[in-house]
């Protein structure tokens, strides 16, 4: 006689698939949710705007992963993405063309990476005020270039990054998910991953084993602010205007994404594809609310709660598989 054997899940394998797969879990339980709940969440209009607001959050959010990998912060991408868009709109107002107005997007993001680079990682700044000080003057700097007022009448070519299609699919998903491989491969099969992700274990003895930190801790601010000027690129390209305040408001969801990320499959570590999680997390649970038409101060109070959330799940977690 044949017996079958029974496969027994002990209490601690159960919590540590929980742990390790709990925000995968949320998320399809929150799609399933607003699916049933919502019929306009399912639309297709509505699939093509989670897509377009999944995209550009994607990028802030794996731009800070590769700070918040080392254990620093980055409070400027929002500003340096409203620079970047205001940047890129003067050069294509000027008839620049759109190839220099991307380069001097990019150089604009590369510019304000090495100062924040070389301020915290060389000078010894706090991560935290130092970036906010950032933050701070480049808003300024955009509102005194613009005098508060936005950036119309840019190429209709240039909409193609924002609203184009290439192979069926959206121009801007592409460039996301070729900008996640990329950045995926440097922090799992590159030296220089392997250096941020001792730097973000402990700087001390990452530097008594030899790992330049300031250097890598310089490059981990360059692949920040890059990603932000990108995410800047893309955002104006959408909107086709440019302006001081736009961007300003993803700081928050990144912060909440990367940290909801810190908590998937790789316990207590920073990572792209539990980012990318993270992403898909906010950008579904404030996507439902709009739909049942929950006032906008109520979706700021829930990103706050979310952020929160986020950094006890990942702290508590972490904590736990340390044990």
């Amino acid at each position: 006689m044949n017996q079958t054997k029974r496969v027994k899940i002990t209490r601690p394998e159960l919590i540590a698939f929980v742990g390790r797969y709990g925000t995968i879990i949320c998320l399809l339980g929150m799609v399933i949710f607003f699916s049933i709940l919502l019929p306009g969440f399912r639309s297709a209009n509505n699939l093509m705007n989670l897509l377009g607001q999944t995209t550009i959050l994607a990028i802030f959010a794996a731009g800070m992963t590769c700070s918040l990998k080392m254990g620093d912060f980055d409070l400027s991408i929002g500003a340096i993405a409203a620079l970047t868009g205001i940047v890129v709109a003067k050069v294509l107002v000027n008839d620049g063309g759109i190839p220099l107005a991307i380069l001097c997007g990019l150089l604009t993001g590369v510019l304000i990476g090495l100062m924040n680079g070389i301020f915290v990682a060389y000078v010894g700044l706090s991560a935290f005020v130092c970036t906010l000080a950032t933050m701070s003057i480049v808003l300024g700097f955009c509102m005194a270039i613009t005098k508060g007022i936005s950036i119309w009448n840019l190429p209709e070519a240039f909409s193609f990054i924002g609203r184009g299609n290439l192979f069926g699919l959206p121009v801007r998903f592409v460039i996301m998910i070729c900008l996640l491989f990329i950045l995926w491969f440097i922090h799992n099969y590159t030296p220089t991953g392997r250096r941020m992700e001792a730097i973000g274990g402990n700087a001390v003895s990452a530097q008594l084993s030899g790992i330049n930190v300031e250097r890598n801790r310089l490059l981990g601010y360059l692949l920040s602010d890059i990603c932000a000027a990108m995410a800047g690129i893309v955002l104006t390209s959408s909107s086709m205007t440019a302006n001081a305040i736009q961007g300003s408001h993803y700081l928050l969801d990144a912060f909440g994404a990367a940290f909801i990320g810190a908590a998937t499959i790789r316990i207590g570590q920073f990572h792209i594809w539990g980012t990318f999680v993270g992403v898909l997390i906010v950008v579904v649970a404030i996507n439902g609310l709009v739909i049942l038409m929950v006032p906008g101060y109520f979706t700021d109070m829930i990103k706050g709660v979310i952020l929160l959330l986020a950094i006890m799940l990942s702290g508590a977690i972490g904590k736990f598989f340390r044990v």
